[in-house]
């Protein structure tokens, strides 16, 4: 049986980016438990400096939580993922290299990229697709799941220098 390595470090990144998320928001969640716990302790005879300070402390620690960063990372991981797998997708099952390459670039990149780009951005393509069709079809050998790696490398570079996040 064929495996997908690049889908499945995709999937595998994707994975601990929820289950950071998932850590995160459990945190968060205890943390406001915590908050107002403290705050029913104080039974209503706090003084508003007291206050402040645990509303400060509790803020700084949400904030080390880095919440907004992880969901960040899931969107990316999210994106990764769903691109590898469309592409793969495309070279399972359209024949035709020429049709696969202006599927995965229409996938891909937007018009203006392609404008300024498009003889690099082909090349990259056509060498993923190559790569990636003698993998699942021929051999899936290390040596052509090391092709897959290095030419969808090429593409993800590509898209990051048009200022893409992947």
């Amino acid at each position: 049986m064929r495996r997908h390595h690049l889908i499945e470090e995709a999937k595998a990144e994707l994975d601990v980016a929820y289950e950071e998320v998932k850590r995160a928001e459990h945190d968060l969640m205890g943390l406001e438990f915590e908050y107002n716990e403290r705050v029913k302790e104080m039974n209503g005879h706090a003084d508003p400096d007291a206050l402040a300070e645990l509303l400060n402390e509790k803020e700084n620690r949400q904030q080390a939580l880095e919440l907004e960063q992880l969901y960040e990372l899931q969107r990316r991981s999210t994106q990764r993922f769903a691109l590898v797998s469309a592409c793969f997708g495309i070279v399972g099952s359209i024949k035709d290299p020429t049709m696969t390459v202006d599927l995965i670039e229409r996938l891909l990149f937007q018009e203006s990229e392609l404008r300024r780009n498009r003889v690099a951005i082909q090349r990259h393509l056509r060498a993923f697709q190559k790569s990636l069709r003698a993998y699942m079809l021929e051999d899936s050998s290390p040596e052509n799941d090391r092709t897959v790696r290095g030419s969808w490398t090429a593409v993800e570079e590509t898209l990051r220098e048009l200022g893409r996040e992947i």
